[in-house]
């Protein structure tokens, strides 16, 4: 089984994962967010701030995988080796700063790319 077939689906999970962890655990804040009428609505506020990017960012990782899918139906390869080492780089930094949190589920899909680029080329 090719693994690095389904990077770009483990993206979309890991995307998905993330915007309904931001929307349960900040349904209140971005209630208000709504409430306030979006335009400028986190200005005072940086519990609604963080909630907005929280969903944001998951949100964003679910089109990155979108992406990464095309392009692997696309180019019938795996995703490029230096998306491999900057999602790892990226993954990496995040698990130093803040162990606690999801940056560990993008370690393995690092790998994962980074291994079958390899394995490509020889």
């Amino acid at each position: 089984m090719k693994t690095w077939k389904y990077s770009g689906i483990f993206l979309i999970a890991t995307g998905i994962i993330h915007t309904i962890a931001a929307i349960a655990m900040n349904k209140e804040a971005l209630l208000e967010i709504v409430q306030n009428g979006l335009i400028n609505a986190t200005m005072r506020d940086h519990n609604q701030a963080f909630s907005f990017w929280f969903l944001i960012c998951g949100i964003f990782v679910l089109f990155l995988g979108q992406m990464v899918h095309a392009y692997i139906k696309s180019a019938q390869r795996p995703a490029p080796l230096s998306f491999g080492y900057g999602l790892l780089i990226f993954s990496t930094v995040g698990c130093l700063i803040m162990p606690v949190s999801g940056f560990w589920l993008f370690v393995p899909q690092a790998l994962i790319i980074i291994v079958a680029n390899k394995r490509a080329k020889v």
